[in-house]
């Protein structure tokens, strides 16, 4: 009787050496998974930075490019405002004279 329960013992014994063997290994894959997730957050916060600096660099170039053009529209106006004036200012002289 006593040598049924050591072999049931030593049974039990090895499965459940055998169980914390694979959750072991489990572990270990668990920890690959993660590291995994880890390097692919970090890649992906590159990734986002970059487009965001890329994002507002378009932003940047589309605000100069629009305060340029209001600055020559401006100009443009201001100088048909002078031309005109110009001219106004030669039609009064050759009329006087």
């Amino acid at each position: 009787m006593i040598s049924t329960y050591g072999r049931v013992l030593s049974a039990i014994k090895r499965v459940l050496q055998e169980l914390i063997e694979e959750y072991q290994s489990i572990g270990k894959s668990l920890q690959n998974l993660i590291k995994g997730q880890e390097k692919i957050i970090a890649q992906l916060a590159r990734i986002r930075a970059i487009v965001e600096q890329r994002w507002g660099l378009r932003e940047e170039n589309k605000e100069e490019s629009k305060e340029e053009s209001r600055d020559n529209k401006k100009e443009s106006k201001d100088g048909l405002g002078e031309s005109q004036e110009k001219i106004r200012k030669e039609t009064q002289l050759s009329v006087s004279c």
